[in-house]
């Protein structure tokens, strides 16, 4: 592969895992699409499994001790992984661009209201009667398209945890998808040898910016990891609109 190339993956994986390490999510949406253009998305998607397995136990563990301040987490990992198992079946015959388009408008709605409604926050029983069915549909959307973060990210958002408490909530789900995922790539015969060599130096630029973006999480206030997390949706948002208008 060309050294510039090599270089522009190196530096996106970096700067995925910085914002991952500051918001819990971040890293496959920023380095895969880069990564495709030099190595198609199917090779990226296979290589990021490793570094996104590896980054949410990092995190998960990191933040440990925040878990008794979660919410909803085993209802919402319970019917996620029914709905991951179940996805292709359930959503094959959806067109993805309709799918990308409903996610976004999903996203810019709940954007509009956070700021029309500063004060908006989802009670706990709001969120335990409303967990298992997007649970469900998280699971569901990972298993057939591999995009529920966006649905993952906007709907913890909504419930004002404090940043390492929204982190572990949020990487905890992401690794439990991400295993389904990891474990279906697996089966299908698409780790290959040279793929899981690959997966393992992409570890290298996560494991030099991960860390770094982990303490700037701790040490930023609740209002500024906001604007993060709000940023963070604006552009999931702008992605996902992209693929719905132009695919």
């Amino acid at each position: 592969m060309d050294p510039q190339a090599v270089i522009i993956i190196f530096v996106a994986i970096a700067l995925g895992a910085l914002i991952k390490g500051v918001t819990g999510s971040g890293l496959p949406q920023i380095a895969i699409p880069v990564m495709a253009i030099f190595l198609g998305v199917e090779r990226s998607v296979v290589i990021m499994a490793i570094p996104g397995i590896v980054s949410n136990a990092w995190l998960i563990w990191r933040f440990r001790g925040h878990f008794g301040r979660t919410r909803d987490l085993p209802t919402l990992l319970t019917t996620g992984v029914i709905g991951a198992v179940g996805g292709t079946w359930l959503l094959k015959a959806l067109d993805p661009r309709i799918l990308s388009g409903v996610l976004a408008l999903i996203i810019l709605v709940y954007l509009v209201v956070r700021q029309t409604r500063p004060e908006f926050e989802l009670s706990p029983t709001a969120t335990r009667r409303l967990s298992p069915p997007v649970g469900l549909a998280a699971g569901t959307l990972q298993g057939a398209t591999g995009i529920s973060g966006p649905l993952v990210t906007t709907w913890l958002h909504s419930y004002r945890l404090d940043p390492p408490v929204y982190i572990v909530s949020l990487v905890t789900l992401f690794q439990v998808f991400g295993t389904v995922q990891a474990i279906t790539l697996v089966g299908l015969g698409l780790f290959t040898p040279t793929r899981v060599l690959e997966g393992l130096l992409a570890l290298v630029p996560m494991v030099i910016a991960l860390p770094i973006g982990a303490r700037l999480a701790t040490r930023m206030s609740p209002k500024t990891f906001d604007v993060w997390i709000v940023l963070l949706l604006l552009g999931s948002a702008g992605k996902l609109a992209h693929s719905a208008i132009w695919g």
